[in-house]
């Protein structure tokens, strides 16, 4: 009997779930063709490119409005079930309400490992194919005038290499100084006046610049115009990645990069909480799932407005205080686990201290 009525909450919860997350991509779409309007025509775009500028921003749409549709479609499933009164012949069969909700958050579940994947291999993937198309739309934007970058540090093991200026187009650095310690003794210095990057062979090209060498208290000094050398894990893509959008990298490229920049000597905070991020928002249909529960249940029956109503305003305020957190995290207030999950935990009870004192 649980079986058949599992089934039945189930296939009502997803079809709700697909019509609701069907309507939140119609609306963002509309609302994103109407401000991109004038820019399309500006910039002169073909229809080829906006319909694949809409192609890769929809699998975005998706996993902004996952969340949304979870807690819509939880609310409207156990409410519509209220309203013709199939919650009562139901606990009449001698099953609670809150054994009722046990599909749909199992079924939510699901969707958080679904929606972790699907984030971090479809959404990523799209949005470095859009890459191309948004530059168009933005020729003058900042980020694609400001192409350097200066006063650049790292501690690679026993050495420090210090760029004073690197220009992003051509990949190349000006007054470059890599030191080499053993101890606090100071064991060899190459400076140079410029760096530019060989993709052929994966390693730098110093030109004009000097060698000094301290061993066994002999001093050499020679003068180079073109010296080729490796530095491990410094390459152009890891200096460029100050710049690079959160969205654009998935939780591997984030947990790969961080290991670099730990193994660097740079300040890895602001990548760490975008790779918590991931992670705590994957598990947000959950948290709505139990939250539209508990919500169901509290309301009116047949009052879906109240329940639509305060779907919205938790859907906003997650929103905002997971924003908030993750400035925190950025700001080294709260650790960058902390600064994401913490609102996920508080949600998370929130909603379960409320499902569990409901009237059942």
């Amino acid at each position: 009997m649980k079986k058949i009525i599992d089934q039945y909450i189930l296939k009502r919860f997803i079809s709700t779930l697909l019509t609701v997350l069907l309507g939140f991509i119609i609306i963002f779409v509309i609302v994103n063709v109407i401000d991109f309007l004038d820019k399309f025509i500006d910039r002169n775009l073909t229809s080829k490119e906006i319909l694949l500028y809409y192609i890769y921003t929809i699998p975005l749409f998706i996993n902004i409005a996952l969340p949304m549709s979870m807690l819509i479609a939880t609310i409207h499933t156990i409410g519509s079930l209220q309203k013709n009164n199939e919650i009562t012949a139901i606990k009449a069969a001698g099953t609670s309400i809150r054994r009722i909700g046990l599909p749909i958050i199992i079924c939510s579940i699901i969707f958080c490992f679904i929606s972790f994947f699907f984030e971090n291999i479809i959404v990523v993937k799209s949005i470095q194919k859009r890459f191309d198309i948004e530059k168009k739309l933005k020729p003058h934007s900042s980020k694609y005038i400001k192409n350097r970058k200066t006063d650049i540090f790292y501690h690679l093991n026993n050495s420090f290499l210090e760029i004073k200026k690197f220009n992003y187009k051509n990949d190349t650095g000006y007054n470059i100084s890599l030191q080499e310690y053993d101890g606090s003794d100071l064991k060899y210095r190459i400076d140079a006046k410029k760096m530019t990057w060989d993709p052929k062979n994966n390693n730098w090209i110093l030109i004009n610049g000097s060698t000094r060498l301290w061993e066994n208290e002999i001093y050499e000094y020679k003068s180079f115009k073109r010296k080729e050398i490796y530095i491990e894990d410094i390459n152009p893509s890891i200096i460029k990645k100050d710049f690079v959008k959160p969205e654009e990298m998935d939780y591997w490229e984030l947990s790969d990069l961080i290991v670099k920049f730990k193994k660097n000597g740079i300040d890895a905070t602001r990548w760490l909480v975008n790779k918590n991020y991931k992670t705590a928002f994957a598990c947000v249909p959950l948290i709505m799932a139990i939250f539209g529960i508990a919500l169901s249940i509290q309301k009116p029956r047949g009052n879906s407005a109240v329940g639509i109503g305060l779907s919205i305003m938790v859907i906003f305020m997650y929103y905002a205080l997971i924003t908030f957190g993750k400035t925190l995290g950025y700001n080294g207030i709260l650790p960058p686990f902390l600064s994401v999950w913490f609102i996920n935990f508080c949600f998370l009870m929130f909603g379960t201290i409320t499902l569990l004192k409901a009237k059942t």
